[in-house]
């Protein structure tokens, strides 16, 4: 069906990784000096003052932008986790059967559907 979504296994992983990754690269991104640099360029002008705060604007920006991609990256990881433990749950209760016998067997199917 066109527009269904396929993880594959490890998807996850890769991008809790590379979102995580990129958050580290984004902080030490910082414009708010370059607005520095345009005040000691033109001096007492009215742009000295729009360009450190046009810096310090986009600095919050690029701040805000990295506490969210690792928000995702730890929801992510969550995701990952939380399948493992409800995949580990279910395995434990396949082998274990609630009615104190043995566990059916293929062969105990095909006659309980030949009996019906």
């Amino acid at each position: 069906m066109a527009g269904d979504l396929v993880i594959e296994e490890g998807d996850l992983e890769v991008l809790r990784d590379r979102t995580r990754d990129l958050s580290g690269r984004l902080q030490s991104v910082t414009v708010a000096t370059a607005g520095d640099s345009i005040s000691s360029g033109v001096g007492g002008s009215p742009l000295a003052g729009q360009g450190r705060s046009a810096g310090e604007t986009i600095d919050d920006a690029v701040i805000a932008l990295t506490r969210d991609l690792d928000d995702f990256s730890q929801s992510v990881n969550d995701s990952i986790n939380a399948y493992n433990e409800n995949e580990n749950a279910t395995t434990v209760s396949f082998q274990q059967t609630t009615h104190g016998g043995p566990a059916m067997t293929m062969d105990d199917l095909l006659r309980m559907r030949e009996e019906q």
